[in-house]
């Protein structure tokens, strides 16, 4: 006899806490290995700004994945809502952040999504995965020495994270 399984729909905002906690490892997993942020030269970036960029980066990434996978703009539309909001909470709660600074981060991170959409999209004709490694490099370090290796790295490193997402996407 097989097992007869049944799919349970999942809420916009559960898929919201999903998108936030995949976004969230995958930080952490980025900030703890210490050779990938010497490949990338980030290692002597200070550790809050490169939490905070890295999950700009990482969110963006997810949102190009998830408004591709998901066709319903209201879901996803609540799903990302979610996703942001989890991320202000946290800060608000285990970094004292205010309203003010939240509010000024709500930006910042609106200001990164349209630099890495523009960046792309005026370099159509490059690899757009090394294309925002740049951007994403040259905001948050001066450092030229070895550039291109960085930018490689990198790359690679969002590549991983972009083909790992309609895995569990699907899974939901």
């Amino acid at each position: 006899m097989t097992e007869k399984t049944e799919n349970i729909k999942v809420s916009a905002e559960e898929t919201g806490g999903v998108l936030y906690y995949l976004v969230g490892s995958k930080t952490d997993e980025f900030l703890n290995d210490k050779e990938a942020l010497e490949r990338t030269r980030l290692n002597k970036v200070d550790r809050d700004d490169l939490y905070i960029e890295m999950t700009i980066l990482n969110m963006f990434i997810m949102i190009n994945q998830y408004t591709h996978w998901e066709k319903d703009q209201k879901a996803y539309t609540k799903s990302l809502d979610k996703m942001h909001f989890l991320l202000f909470h946290q800060l608000k709660e285990y970094s004292n952040y205010d309203q003010d600074d939240i509010e000024q981060l709500h930006h910042h991170i609106f200001r990164r999504y349209d630099e890495y959409g523009d960046a792309i999209e005026e370099n159509f004709d490059a690899s757009w995965l090394e294309v925002l490694a740049e951007v994403f490099l040259e905001n948050l370090t001066a450092e030229t020495e070895d550039k291109e290796n960085s930018i490689k790295n990198l790359a690679k490193y969002i590549e991983k994270f972009y083909k790992t997402i309609p895995n569990i996407l699907n899974t939901l």
